[in-house]
């Protein structure tokens, strides 16, 4: 389903339908086969989650394309991330502690308008 990206870290080989919020809320976003997307771990964090490991890299891909199609804010994006990691399989309670830093990092990262000031 993923291979190493071109321009960034990895790619997804076929197209991903994902209803955004719970099931049935009916607000689908469909990811086109070839996108690249980054999994992101900090340097510090990374001997807890490797940026490598397959079981979050669906979870990093909805949450990348949520951010940057612009529709949804950094707190949908990361409770996103979260379903995301579930349905890749990764063991829930590692899933939850990670959330813990992305949600974090959704509230309390500056913008980046912010930080160009």
């Amino acid at each position: 389903m993923f291979e190493r990206g071109t321009v960034r870290r990895w790619r997804v080989l076929i197209p991903v339908k994902w209803e955004v919020g719970r099931k049935g809320s009916g607000d689908w976003v469909t990811i086109p086969a070839g996108r690249e997307f980054e999994s992101s771990v900090p340097w510090w964090g990374r001997w807890f989650l490797s940026r490598d490991d397959r079981r979050f890299l669906f979870a990093a891909l909805i949450h990348d394309y949520i951010l940057e199609s612009g529709r949804y804010g950094r707190a949908q994006a990361a409770a996103e991330w979260y379903d995301g990691a579930k349905m890749g399989g990764a063991p829930l309670w590692k899933a939850r502690l990670c959330f813990i830093g992305v949600a974090w990092w959704a509230v309390y990262k500056p913008d980046q308008k912010e930080i160009e000031k």
